[in-house]
């Protein structure tokens, strides 16, 4: 952020910090029938979630151009649900506006296909990490 770069040691005394701070937990979603629907919507291959939010901490650690105004680092989907506000620039006030005008469209998943009742299932399951 514009300062003197640290050194190696306070890298890696940060990341171990990082690393034994607890994980966020998800909430218990009051349907647990919609977050189990909106996970095979985020599984879906056509939707494309899981292609770059994968694997046991939600990222592929790859960095991409969504068309959000730069290349970032896809992050961990992990304790989503408590760090409102979402999209590097804090566009989405909710997660529900992150599928709205500032989510990327079709370059940041394919979800602009969905109906209203699955993008509310698949919030309810992006909720629970």
């Amino acid at each position: 952020m514009s300062g003197p770069a640290l050194q190696s040691a306070h890298v890696d005394a940060l990341a171990r910090w990082i690393d034994a701070l607890p994980r966020a937990k998800g909430y218990v979603p009051a349907d647990p029938a919609a977050a189990e629907r909106g996970r095979a919507i985020f599984d879906d291959p056509t939707v494309g979630c899981a292609t770059c939010h994968a694997g046991e901490r939600m990222t592929n650690n790859a960095t991409v151009d969504v068309q959000t105004g730069g290349t970032f680092q896809v992050p961990s989907l992990l304790g989503l649900g408590a760090r409102a506000p979402y999209m590097h620039q804090g566009c989405a006030q909710t997660l529900a506006d992150r599928f709205g005008f500032c989510g990327g469209g079709t370059a940041h998943g394919n979800t602009s296909g969905l109906a209203a009742g699955e993008l509310a299932d698949l919030i309810a399951y992006l909720d629970t990490l």
